[in-house]
């Protein structure tokens, strides 16, 4: 059973940017924000999945977090994107969301589930889907198709240039 203050990690990056940090925003469900966590992106993105746990691993809210949103399947390189590695690292699911209407599905086993009558599509790997639409709705609040983690971790990433 989930609580209405389960805490949702939502993850951003700048879309046009040099400087192109993770900005992890921390919500207690739908209800308030708890943390905000950044990254920044390694050049070489070799340690990217293991450096982006660390600093997960590092906040004091790590160990109540339930599941891990991208904002988008871009955030990170698709040539380092696996979230299933990056979920083994710190411990949760990590889903991606995409807006777009044609999209590389994510390296790995994954499932879509359709969100909004289509227009957006969340793959998750290796976890139920049931489970999985249930955190996507414990975090968004009402009349809204994102959860509140994700649209966070958005605005503050399109305010860094």
């Amino acid at each position: 059973m989930l609580k209405r203050e389960t805490r949702i990690l939502g993850l951003s990056s700048p879309r046009r940017a040099r400087f192109k940090p993770i900005i992890g925003v921390i919500f207690r469900g739908n209800l308030w924000l708890d943390a905000v966590v950044t990254y920044p992106q390694p050049k070489s993105k070799k340690g990217c999945l293991q450096g982006l746990a660390d600093a997960l691993k590092e906040t004091k809210q790590y160990s109540q977090i339930q599941a891990a949103i991208f904002s988008s399947d871009d955030v990170i390189d698709h040539k380092y994107q696996d979230y299933k590695r990056l979920s083994e690292l710190v411990n949760f699911p990590v889903f991606a969301i995409t807006k777009k209407r044609s999209v590389r599905m994510p390296r790995g086993n994954f499932t879509k589930i359709q969100r909004d009558r289509g227009r957006i599509k969340l793959w998750i790997n290796e976890y139920s889907p049931e489970r999985a639409s249930a955190l996507y709705n414990l975090g968004c609040s009402v009349g809204q198709s994102t959860p509140e983690a994700v649209i966070s971790a958005e605005l503050i990433a399109s305010t860094l240039k």
